[in-house]
Parts: C-alpha cells; sequence; structure tokens
C-alpha cells in the first residue's frame, strides 16, 4: 500500500427507463460518441436494484473514500448562495453511493450554516443503465442495504435536494462547462470507450492477466485507455467550477501487482473465472472459439498510469493533485462467512458471494457465445457457467472471494485565468 499527497446539454431519462433483461443483454461494440454505451450492460430487470443488491464491496469501497470527500467538502470555498452541484458518474442503479450523498449534502448545509441550501444530484451512466432503479433508489422508492444489514438512508428525503439524470457517457463532456461543484465515481472509469477484443483466441480474458512472458505487441486496450482517461478528466475539468472537486475511486494495478480479484488472500477471481469458463468445453456447451472468446473492454491502470496523464500534459494546468493512494478493500462476503462460518453452508456461501461478479461481466461471457445461437440457448450456457463458478467456490468457500485495488484520487480544478494573470506578472 502506498500513500502519496501532490501539491451540453442534459438528457433527462423518463422514470421510465430502458429495461434491459438478462436475456437481451447483449452488449455491441460502440464509438466514443455513445460513451462506450454496451460496453458492459446490467444484469437484470430494470427497477429491481440487482447491482447494488449484489455488489455490497462497493458499500465499503465508498465508506473508504468517505473522509476524503467530506475533508474536500470543508475545505472548499464555494458560492454558498447558489444551489450546490453534484454530479455522480458511472452510478449504476445509483444505490452503493446513497449513504456518502446523504453525508455530503449534510456537510454541505453545515458548512454553509443553511440548513434549506438546495442541492442537485445529478446521476450520470450510459443510456443502457438501471435507469427505473436510479430513481427508485435516489427517490427513497425502494430501500437499499449493505452488506451487513443496515438501511441506506437516501438524500432526497432531507427537502431541498433535486435529483436528475444523464445517458451522455463519462468518456465525454456530460454537464455544462463550470457547472459541478463536486464530482464523484467509483469503480466505473476503467471501462473503455470501445471494444477492441484483443484477447479473444487467448487462454486470458483481460489485460490484467497478461502473461508477462508475451512478448507481442500491447494490447490495444492499453492504447484506448491512455486515451479515455485524458478525455475524461479533460472532460471534468471543463465541467467543474473553480476549486471544485472530483474524487475519483477506480479499480488499478497496485505496486504488489494486485488487482480486483487477484491478491494475496485466497484463490484468483480469474482462474475461477476460467475453470468454469473451461468447464463448459469439456461438457462440448461450447466450441474452442467460444472458449477463447471472452476479452473484458476494460483496463486496470497503475497509480502512475493515473497521475501521469495530469502531470506529463495541458491537464496539468487545468488541475491539482491533492491526493492519490491505493487501498485493498476485502471482499465483504467472505469476511462475513469466515467469521459467522457456522451460519452459513459452504453452499449458502457461494450463491451469497458469486452474484457480485456477474454484476459487470455476465455481458462479457455472453459476448463471447456465437452469434448463431438462440437467446434461450446462450441463457442456458450462462447459467451454467455461473452454476460451475458456484460449484467450484462450494468446494472450498473460505478460498473464494473478489479483494478490490483501487486508486483513490483527489483533484481540485485550478483558477486558469488566475494562472494566466501571474505568468503575465512574470
Amino acid at each position: 500500500m502506498i500513500h502519496i499527497r501532490r501539491s451540453v446539454l442534459l438528457l433527462l431519462v423518463s422514470f421510465f427507463g430502458v429495461s434491459t433483461s438478462l436475456a437481451s443483454s447483449s452488449a455491441s461494440t460502440t464509438t466514443k460518441a455513445t460513451g462506450g454505451t454496451g460496453v458492459h450492460v446490467p444484469v437484470g430487470k430494470d427497477g429491481d436494484g440487482f447491482y447494488s443488491a449484489s455488489t455490497k464491496g462497493c458499500f465499503d469501497v465508498i465508506d473508504n473514500a468517505t473522509p476524503l470527500i467530506l475533508e474536500q467538502i470543508q475545505k472548499q470555498i464555494d458560492d454558498d448562495a447558489a444551489a450546490y452541484h453534484i454530479a455522480d458518474f458511472g452510478t449504476a442503479d445509483g444505490g452503493t453511493s446513497l449513504g456518502l450523498l446523504t453525508k455530503m449534502v449534510r456537510a454541505i448545509r453545515s458548512k454553509t450554516k443553511q440548513q434549506n441550501r438546495e442541492v442537485v444530484l445529478h446521476y450520470e451512466d450510459q443510456v443502457t443503465n438501471e435507469w427505473q432503479s436510479v430513481f427508485k433508489h435516489s427517490l427513497g422508492l425502494s430501500s437499499v442495504k449493505n452488506a451487513y444489514g443496515n438501511t441506506i438512508p437516501t438524500p432526497y428525503e432531507l427537502g431541498n435536494v433535486y435529483v436528475d439524470a444523464t445517458g451522455i457517457g463519462f468518456h465525454n463532456q456530460c454537464y455544462p462547462t463550470a457547472s459541478i461543484d463536486f464530482g464523484i465515481s467509483f469503480t466505473a472509469m476503467h471501462w473503455l470507450s470501445e471494444v477492441p477484443n484483443s484477447f479473444k483466441g487467448k487462454d486470458y480474458m483481460h489485460a490484467a492477466r497478461r502473461p508477462k512472458d508475451d512478448t507481442t505487441s500491447l494490447p490495444k486496450e492499453k492504447e484506448i485507455a491512455a486515451d479515455d482517461w485524458y478525455n475524461i478528466l479533460k472532460s471534468r475539468s471543463k465541467e467543474l467550477k473553480v476549486g471544485g472537486k472530483f474524487v475519483c475511486v477506480n479499480f488499478c494495478i497496485t505496486e504488489e501487482g494486485y488487482f480486483l480479484g487477484q491478491t494475496d488472500v485466497g484463490a484468483s477471481m480469474w482462474d475461477s473465472f476460467q475453470t468454469a469458463w473451461n468447464l463448459l468445453s469439456e461438457k462440448k456447451l461450447i466450441d474452442e472459439d467460444e472458449r477463447t472468446g471472452v476479452s473484458f473492454p476494460s483496463y486496470y491502470r497503475t497509480t502512475d498510469e493515473f497521475v501521469s496523464t495530469i502531470t506529463e500534459t495541458d491537464l496539468n494546468d487545468e488541475l491539482t493533485i491533492l491526493s492519490v493512494e491505493e487501498r485493498i478493500t476485502p471482499c465483504p462476503y467472505r469476511e462475513l462467512y469466515t467469521k459467522q462460518k457456522s451460519s452459513m453452508s459452504a453452499r449458502e456461501y457461494a450463491e451469497s458471494f458469486v452474484p457480485t461478479t456477474r454484476t459487470w461481466s455476465d455481458s462479457t461471457f455472453r459476448n463471447a457465445l456465437r452469434s448463431d445461437r438462440t437467446e434461450d440457448d446462450k441463457d442456458l450456457i450462462i447459467n451454467q457457467f455461473w452454476e460451475n463458478y458456484i460449484s467450484l467456490v462450494e468446494q472450498n468457500p473460505a478460498e473464494h472471494g473478489m479483494d478490490y485495488a483501487h486508486t483513490y484520487l483527489v483533484l481540485e480544478k485550478k483558477d486558469t485565468n488566475k494562472s494566466t494573470n501571474d505568468d503575465d506578472e512574470l
């Protein structure tokens, strides 16, 4: 673990958002103009809140970031006569950030001593997002619980809180210039704006799993990720007001070489994926092209890649890096199981844990299947894949989990006019 300190139009999405069922979650290659729409397709029926119900680790990740965010609110100088605007980028179904947003609203009002100060919550995600779930969660129409069974409060209930949403992807500018006071993003910006499929035909599924002895050219994912990260930061810089903050908590490859699902604790989630997927081939359910057809359109940057894009480009004139650090968040499912093993069978644990891996990976596995298969056929194969994984976890549950590896990055928008005037004086 390291710790480093260094000094539009809104597309409002109606309550009747796009409904994406498991049977129809087939992703497609897109261009940057659509902000990566379809690169990752949600699992489950829109409105059911499957993501928040199945990704308990994200609550812990956000809890880890909460002190950083509340500290920055206290330090921030803003126009307290105007409404305060918060943007949640890559919000998914909006459930995991509810507790943080509630604390942010309270902190903003406590600082300015205006208990009725207006706050606007801008939710951002792709067009195919679970928009019904977002509104149900944010408006308090559906309750959200964390891994420990605690109900998460909803900021809307505090009053004078306004909610809207945009389907413009975060790879682009989503909000008008100088309109956002505070931007946040959790476990989202590793998704690419395109689907290069570099790993089709290989025995590894993700850029982070590229063997060290693979001397072939670097995967296209790395190149796209570099361009994406610059565009993401350039867009956030434009949207932020002077003194505005952006806290981005994103998957990374740590200094030790750890990344999502692969640390020094237990079995590698990626090994488990491969074993469960290969078993489909052994049972003649998929052919060889499908077995080697899984290619994740995401990239886990190193902390240096996060930072150098700012320090070595024109973004250094626009954004200040306030802090950056790497953190490992243990899998809450495994943590609870190892502490309360007697109250849960091995099968029950497997069935409770595996869905958290399915929320973000299901559409990628489905995309590896032949296009001439019927959707019903794809459903049978994908469901068998997840059953394979559950059975694998059931054999030795304490070995299986999904630890998180993140870079926590805190940025501030500079006063570029001031910098220009200072240069002129020199």
